[in-house]
């Protein structure tokens, strides 16, 4: 059961940064800079206000692939054989090509929410929310990183803590369902304890 939520865990901290990717030879058009930062915006802008469904999907799928473009061949290479060997359960070489990611583009958040999320899956709690909170200092609406960390926190049994992780996830994005049912149902839970 653990390893069918691990991987479920890994869609959704990875989300389409391997799977929207495009050849890192060949991409021309990652966007960089104040271009970038612009069309994140309006990306969450728009993510807030919308009530149609699949819009809302569309528009996550985009946010994340933006979040998987590094611009450098090098870190893409590196992001792909680590999401590679963590999809095949090479767990320890996912590692190593995750820790070159971090080491070579320290201002790259999805380096750090994939080696995060490869500590999870070798139970290293400690170490996978170290990385989270890399991941939030460079990109703090990163709402798959607050909900792996409410996850984590639920693993480690603080229910309070993973309320607030798994609330501030879906105040950046509120159209995450199984964050919200996870928030229902801890809210039922801690209903009369402080939060």
């Amino acid at each position: 059961m653990k390893r069918i939520l691990a991987c479920v865990l890994l869609v959704m901290l990875l989300g389409a940064s391997t799977s929207c990717s495009t050849d890192p030879g060949t991409r021309q058009d990652a966007l960089t800079g104040s271009n970038r930062s612009a069309s994140l915006d309006a990306l969450f802008n728009r993510l807030q206000t919308t009530d149609d469904d699949d819009e809302a999907h569309l528009i996550e799928v985009t946010i994340r692939h933006v979040w998987a473009q590094s611009g450098r061949q090098g870190v893409d290479t590196l992001m792909k054989r680590a999401a590679d060997a963590t999809h095949a359960g090479r767990l320890d070489d996912a590692l190593e090509a995750a820790n070159q990611i971090v080491s070579a583009a320290p201002d790259f958040a999805e380096g750090w929410n994939l080696r995060a999320t490869i500590h999870y899956l070798r139970d290293e709690y400690g170490e996978a929310v170290t990385d989270i909170e890399h991941v939030l200092a460079i990109e703090p609406r990163h709402f798959g990183a607050l909900a792996g960390l409410g996850r984590i926190l639920l693993e480690l049994e603080d229910k309070k803590a993973a309320l607030r992780a798994f609330e501030a996830a879906l105040a950046v994005n509120p159209h995450m369902t199984e964050v919200r049912n996870q928030t229902n149902d801890l809210r039922e839970q801690l209903a009369g304890i402080p939060i």
